[in-house]
């Protein structure tokens, strides 16, 4: 008996008396044992064949894009306005409508987006995420919608699909629609409306069954007005439109999210680190994130990288602004309290910018006006 391993795997081909044989390792109470699955014998040539092809339907399987990561019960966040958003989210995943998420940079659209996906009937089905902006204008509609064999200079004889047609019977996902270039705005409307695709240099339609989810942070009424986005493919992407609030309005989450993050980096790097220093909390409290949770997150990996102990102190963090005066710090109390004092400063702020007129301070929270008033009521400031 002759034993070939190939690999260090648990199964291989081997030689047993004289046969080519598939062999399977097996530990039993310690010891391993070598067990024959299939002779060569014992199978014809064909078989091996369909086997064989079997295994690349499988590869080309892992290949296709993979199905969401996250739910709205791992999206971080328990403030009011997070809560309603992750509310509307899992209303409007029952639907297959098309969705259109709306925030600033950084709030987390893609992983909304993943969530909806996850909570639909298409879940089981890939989720293919465009970035808009990173495809260069005369590459986008052969990346999107696929191109047939020849229908270019370097084109694949056997042309390729699209990343419409890999979304088949799921989602797709086009992140920074605002930047998708005027003359493939078209045939996406078509794809919303016809529900069909016709790849570059094709002459025929295939009908494609998915269904889109697009984000941005522009105002796409504003350049539905200066002309640079279309007006038609608008209004077939504004049928549910979820608003994620930026991470200055909910500075509720903001704690939970950074030890979340200490969290993941802990598992990342390989370290303890448990709490948060009292002035580092009270600085992340005050300041106003304009890079949302991707900056939260940025800075977290950054001191996590230099921390020195089980505590992140500001001094693990260098190049932060706005630091607060630590001699006037003072003690620390409740995080309701540090939440009320930095809204209410915020609210003095724009008012302040706005002199004094409470629609365009409003505008500046990204807050409705009614939301303003009752703040207004509740920490009593006049101005």
């Amino acid at each position: 008996m002759i034993l070939v391993a190939v690999n260090q795997s648990e199964s291989f081909f081997g030689i047993v008396f004289g046969y080519a044989c598939f062999i399977r390792v097996v530990q039993i109470k310690g010891h391993r044992q070598y067990h024959v699955i299939v002779r060569h014998d014992d199978i014809a040539h064909t078989e091996v064949m369909s086997f064989m092809n079997a295994m690349n339907v499988t590869k080309m399987k892992q290949m296709l894009p993979r199905q969401s990561r996250y739910s709205f019960a791992e999206l971080i966040g328990e403030s009011e306005t997070m809560e309603q958003a992750k509310e509307l989210g899992a209303r409007i995943a029952t639907s297959n409508s098309t969705v259109l998420i709306t925030g600033e940079s950084g709030t987390g659209k893609e992983l909304f987006a993943q969530a909806i996906h996850g909570g639909s009937t298409r879940k089981h089905n890939p989720f293919v995420a465009v970035n808009c902006a990173a495809i260069p204008a005369e590459l986008f509609e052969s990346e999107v919608f696929g191109y047939e064999g020849g229908a270019f200079s370097g084109a694949k004889k056997e042309g390729k699909p699209g990343k419409v047609e890999l979304a088949q019977h799921g989602t797709l996902f086009l992140d920074e629609i605002s930047e998708l270039p005027y003359a493939a705005q078209g045939k996406l409307l078509r794809v919303l409306q016809e529900r069909e695709i016709e790849r570059l240099g094709g002459t025929s339609s295939k009908n494609v069954d998915i269904r889109i989810i697009a984000a941005t942070n522009r105002d796409l009424s504003m350049l539905v007005h200066e002309g640079k986005f279309r007006q038609d493919l608008f209004y077939r992407l504004y049928v549910f439109d979820l608003k994620i609030p930026a991470l200055r309005q909910r500075k509720e989450d903001i704690l939970p999210l950074a030890y979340a993050f200490i969290q993941l980096f802990n598992e990342k790097l390989g370290l303890q680190v448990e709490s948060i220093d009292p002035f580092m909390q009270k600085w992340m409290l005050e300041y106003e994130w304009p890079g949302n949770v991707r900056e939260l997150k940025a800075y977290i990996e950054r001191g996590m990288n230099l921390v020195d102990g089980n505590t992140l102190y500001v001094n693990a963090m260098p190049g932060l602004t706005g630091l607060p005066s630590q001699k006037d710090e003072g003690p620390l109390v409740s995080l309701e309290a540090e939440v009320r004092k930095a809204e209410e400063k915020a609210i003095r702020k724009a008012l302040t910018q706005a002199n004094g007129d409470r629609t365009e301070a409003a505008q500046l929270l990204k807050i409705h006006l009614a939301s303003l008033y009752r703040k207004l009521a509740k920490y009593q400031i006049k101005e």
